[in-house]
């Protein structure tokens, strides 16, 4: 009996270490996928219109309480920032968008950055962004610098790095 729990807290261990792996990851030479969107004030983005600044993208749906509590840290992230170049995008995915324009009108002083909707969920499929959120920062030259899902992307080590290197 005492041997079945050993393992079995091993397994969780394990599966607690793969998790956290899983959900910070470095890439330093995948190029971002091809994508346009358009945002909700109608403005086009592209992989093309982003280049030549770092951006950190936010893939977000308005019933995740932890996207909720992120996106206050990426305005505040945003304006501290983008004197140095840093661009940021919120995109909502996973969601209906009638949700995703009513939560970003109700919280239109935390929106400060581009916001756009992806209805079929085919720019967060070209990334992979499958959790809620799931930010993925791309260098200067549009190449995939880090991919992190869930909360605390501000405290991830990596992206610090970046972040002390713009």
């Amino acid at each position: 009996m005492k041997q079945s729990k050993i393992l079995r807290l091993t397994f969780l261990t394990l599966g607690l270490v793969l998790l956290l792996t899983v959900s910070a990851k470095a890439i330093s030479s995948e190029p971002a996928p091809n994508f346009s969107l358009v945002t909700l004030e109608g403005k086009m983005i592209t992989k093309e219109s982003l280049k030549g600044k770092p951006t950190l993208l936010m893939f977000w749906a308005s019933w995740c309480q932890t996207c909720q509590k992120e996106l206050p840290n990426l305005k505040t992230l945003y304006e501290q920032k983008k004197i140095k170049g840093l661009q940021a995008v919120a995109i909502g995915f996973q969601d209906e968008e009638s949700n995703i324009k009513g939560y970003v009108q109700a919280h239109e002083a935390t929106f400060i950055f581009p916001t756009a909707y992806d209805a079929k969920n085919q720019v967060s499929t070209a990334f992979r962004a499958k959790g809620t959120p799931t930010f993925i920062l791309l260098d200067a030259q549009g190449m995939i610098a880090l991919i992190h899902v869930g909360g605390g992307f501000l405290q991830n080590p990596d992206f610090q790095k970046f972040i002390q290197n713009l």
